[in-house]
């Protein structure tokens, strides 16, 4: 596991989330990827099934003034020869008057022959956080 090139693709990670571009997203998503929270479990097969679900999930962040997305804390916990768990805390700034906050999600990355992609995301913090502030953002 080469933890520098593991560092180089989180934070191309959060730049596609600082730009709140999807295609940019999808980029690092194995196919296929899946997603876990909060009990439920979400796979695109392909970057391109990624992206009909993450440009009007984006979408929402934009209209709700939560676009602005930094990350603030990354921690590797290397598993074995190709693959490591980020522990990615990031930090939203909204555009409105509501304070920002912080969480992590936790992403499995695999580094091979292949490149590195995130195979899968653990995203609890995250809906839960979105959803105490706006309980019906899942519905939008």
């Amino acid at each position: 596991m080469d933890l520098n090139k593991v560092i180089e693709f989180v934070d191309s990670y959060a730049a596609a989330a600082r730009h709140n571009d999807p295609h940019l997203y999808a980029a690092h998503y194995a196919e296929p990827y899946t997603s876990f929270t909060l009990g439920n479990v979400t796979q695109f097969a392909t970057q391109d099934a990624a992206l009909e679900q993450m440009v009007p999930w984006l979408a929402r962040f934009q209209q709700r003034g939560l676009d602005d997305i930094r990350m603030a804390q990354l921690s590797i916990e290397t598993v074995s020869d190709t693959f490591a768990l980020c522990h990615i805390t990031w930090e939203v700034k909204p555009r409105s008057a509501i304070p920002g906050w912080r969480w992590t999600n936790i992403y499995g990355l695999r580094q091979d022959g292949q490149g590195q992609r995130f195979e899968f995301a653990v995203s609890d913090n995250e809906i839960s956080n979105l959803l105490q502030r706006f309980p019906d953002f899942l519905e939008s």
